[in-house]
């Protein structure tokens, strides 16, 4: 599916579910996500090379968790990103069926994440990234073939100044923002 996917760092987690509030939407309850990112050998994120995740979902502790194998594919240039997703029934054997493709474990995230849906193709997630401080903002929109990714982009951001999130988007990922917060000096000192 392809997608236009904008993350930005929350000021104010309470703000942004209550301006959301205001207009009468209201988020799910948390539940608990992890990702093993696998990369392919030489892997340049600008290259639009394939990222994939193995994720377990859990929203429920009393039930057994989910497994999904999540393919990623990010067109900066473009503003949109390719993702597939199918559930799996067995995570070690998916795990080795990656290794054996060749693909190396880059990043593992684990993060709470509230979401809604906006209309018919539109989701707001915030997640709380273990490791990190703070809350994200994360809009995902559904794009059909006739839908311009730039102008997505656009709406993306108009609705961030509409909900009262400043600043610039987050272009990182999570798994990026992790290994350079463990690299950061100033980290050190603390």
């Amino acid at each position: 599916m392809k997608k236009t996917i904008i993350k930005m760092k929350l000021n104010s987690r309470a703000d942004f579910i209550e301006t959301l509030g205001e207009i009468e939407f209201s988020f799910s309850a948390p539940y608990w996500q992890h990702d093993r990112v696998f990369v392919p050998k030489r892997f340049a994120r600008d290259k639009a090379m394939p990222r994939l995740s193995l994720r377990t979902i859990v929203k429920d502790p009393e039930k057994k968790a989910t497994y999904a194998l999540v393919m990623r594919r990010h067109f900066e240039d473009e503003k949109f990103d390719l993702v597939n997703a199918t559930i799996v029934k067995d995570y070690s054997e998916t795990a080795h069926i990656l290794y054996q493709l060749g693909y190396e474990l880059r990043y593992e995230v684990s993060r709470r994440r509230e979401e809604l849906r906006m209309g018919d193709s539109v989701n707001v997630y915030i997640d709380k990234i273990d490791g990190l401080p703070g809350y994200y903002a994360r809009i995902e929109s559904d794009l059909s073939e006739k839908d311009d990714p730039r102008e997505a982009y656009n709406d993306i951001m108009d609705t961030f100044k509409v909900l009262k999130v400043t600043g610039r988007p987050v272009n990182e990922t999570y798994g990026e923002i992790l290994e350079s917060s463990k690299n950061d000096p100033m980290d050190k000192l603390s």
